[in-house]
């Protein structure tokens, strides 16, 4: 059974795809498709929270090469803002971590979120910096929470990786680094599942 943050990964993947493939290019989300998601997986940006004036703006800032469509690397990047902003209201209270991963209310998009932010301060606070991965708490969270990636990762695929992703130099990766990187394992998890349908996870 896949680890939570990959299975996090993998409702990433999915739920674009229950959507994209409504109207239009299958591989991207027309304005009416990412209105639709909002409002049932994310709805605190849904049509409560936003009105059109808003979410037009949103699509705008979201459609990068401004093809009126978002493709997967867009709305990946758009989920890493937002887990970056759930990260910072939820970093310095670890019971509201707890009570959002155990919330029934939330979609199984918002519970991939969380699990991306409890995932990192489960091994972050080990040693050091509390809100900063070592070389030593990455490889442990790398080998425990995505055995997949890890098991064809050496030691120096590990530093190789860990020079990557440390952007400001710092031996550390912090979080917005972290939120990259997973956003770089979506996007080849969905290029993988786009050329095999057949493999693509399923939705409960």
């Amino acid at each position: 059974m896949a680890c939570p943050l990959e299975q996090a990964l993998a409702v990433m993947v999915t739920t674009f795809h229950k959507y994209s493939g409504k109207e239009g290019d299958k591989y991207k989300l027309s304005k009416q498709e990412l209105k639709e998601l909002l409002n049932k997986e994310l709805p605190v940006f849904g049509s409560k929270q936003m009105d059109d004036a808003e979410f037009k703006r949103l699509m705008n800032d979201l459609d990068h090469d401004k093809d009126s469509e978002v493709d997967f690397k867009e709305y990946v990047c758009f989920l890493a803002c937002i887990t970056m902003g759930f990260n910072e209201f939820f970093r310095d209270c670890p019971t509201k971590q707890h009570r959002l991963l155990l919330f029934p209310m939330a979609s199984p998009l918002e519970q991939a979120l969380a699990v991306m932010v409890s995932t990192f301060h489960k091994y972050s606070g080990n040693e050091g910096d509390k809100y900063k991965l070592s070389k030593q708490e990455l490889k442990e969270m790398l080998t425990k929470e995505l055995p997949s990636f890890s098991r064809q990762t050496s030691e120096a695929s590990l530093q190789q990786l860990m020079n990557h992703l440390d952007s400001n130099s710092d031996s550390e990766v912090d979080f917005q680094e972290y939120v990259i990187f997973l956003a770089c394992m979506a996007m080849m998890c969905n290029d993988f599942f786009q050329d095999c349908p057949d493999k693509m996870p399923r939705r409960k």
